[in-house]
């Protein structure tokens, strides 16, 4: 019965991570200029959520060959430890950009890094994540002036960066991460 649960919890582990891994795609690419620059406490239910999962396969592996209530209880103090260690690990502070669109409205834009100023011009890419790059004033002093084809460009530029987040959430391997990687600073950064 124990292992059927601690089975059973770490294929809902699975599942959210795979469901997660897949839905990065881009939605819209909009314009505007940073009003505020701030900083929060990261959110780190992924690092949790991922601790979790493979804090209990640790804790499902010492088990072995023990009694079925022994794999149960170090499924679950395992699955308790990675927890803790990964959102400790996934925790740390971002800065927060606020900005106003050019059609109308704000959007915060929060990320681990880049060296954005209030009074920027910049381009923020929403979609399952986030990104955000700066562009020439043009964009946001003189937008419906500049050709579409710049315009295409960019949102060219940000499904790039949206299907590398992709590849790197989908690497299965250290080799993989750090290509992927490669790839998604290359294509998204500033």
């Amino acid at each position: 019965m124990s292992r059927n649960i601690a089975i059973a919890t770490l294929f809902c582990g699975l599942l959210l991570f795979i469901g997660n891994a897949h839905s990065a795609q881009l939605s819209a690419v909009a314009y505007g200029t940073i009003s505020s620059v701030g900083k929060q406490s990261k959110d780190n239910s992924g690092g949790k959520t991922g601790g979790t999962v493979v804090g209990g396969l640790v804790g499902l592996y010492t088990g072995k060959g023990k009694s079925t209530s022994n794999k149960a209880l170090r499924t679950l103090g395992g699955a308790a430890a990675g927890r803790a260690v990964g959102g400790h690990m996934a925790g740390g502070k971002q800065k927060v950009y606020t900005v106003n669109l050019i059609q109308g409205g704000t959007i915060r834009v929060a990320m681990d890094s880049g060296n954005f100023r209030e009074g920027d011009c910049v381009q923020v890419e929403q979609g399952s994540t986030n990104n955000m790059r700066r562009v020439s004033d043009e964009f946001c002093v003189h937008n419906s002036q500049v050709p579409d084809a710049y315009k295409a460009e960019h949102r060219k530029e940000a499904n790039e960066c949206a299907q590398a987040k992709q590849e790197l959430l989908a690497a299965k391997d250290e080799s993989a991460v750090k290509t992927a990687q490669m790839k998604m600073n290359i294509l998204c950064q500033d």
